[in-house]
């Protein structure tokens, strides 16, 4: 990682994430990465105000999104230690490398219109994301071969 690194924009490794989510779940219609910001209910700046964390916008009341953003969840958190997630937070619950398991997470902002990545440093300047990149194209493909199941009968 280079010490000249503009932590004022979009890092690398979120925004080909973003773009790849967006591509492959058209349901994800937005993908927050920079904002200038602390944590809600905090003093502490928040790793979006670096660029490298990602708000995936799904919400967990609405029972196709739900569906996806609990797999998802999962996918990146099976990927993590190979893409440099440092957490990833969605709907009431949290994972982290610190506590690499599931937990109950009670910040002020439940996350059940988004699912929240957070990315290292190192992590945010990757290029390449190849087994999170299967993983969500392993993910696309068993959602629509879900729902050609229930398309196919009548």
């Amino acid at each position: 990682m280079s010490s000249g690194t503009d932590w004022k924009k979009a890092q690398p490794l979120p925004k080909a994430v973003a773009k790849a989510l967006r591509v492959n779940f058209p349901m994800i219609t937005a993908t927050g990465i920079y904002n200038d910001r602390n944590v809600a209910g905090t003093n502490k700046k928040s790793s979006h105000a670096e660029g490298r964390a990602i708000d995936i916008h799904l919400n967990a009341n609405q029972p196709n999104q739900r569906l996806v953003g609990d797999q998802l969840f999962q996918v990146l958190i099976d990927a993590a230690h190979a893409t440099g997630i440092d957490n990833a937070i969605w709907n009431r619950r949290i994972w982290s490398t610190r506590h690499p398991m599931l937990r109950p997470y009670t910040g002020v902002n439940p996350h059940t219109d988004h699912i929240h990545v957070e990315f290292t440093r190192e992590g945010s300047q990757q290029k390449t994301f190849h087994l999170l990149e299967m993983k969500i194209g392993q993910l696309r493909t068993g959602l629509e071969d879900l729902a050609s199941q229930f398309t196919d009968v009548g």
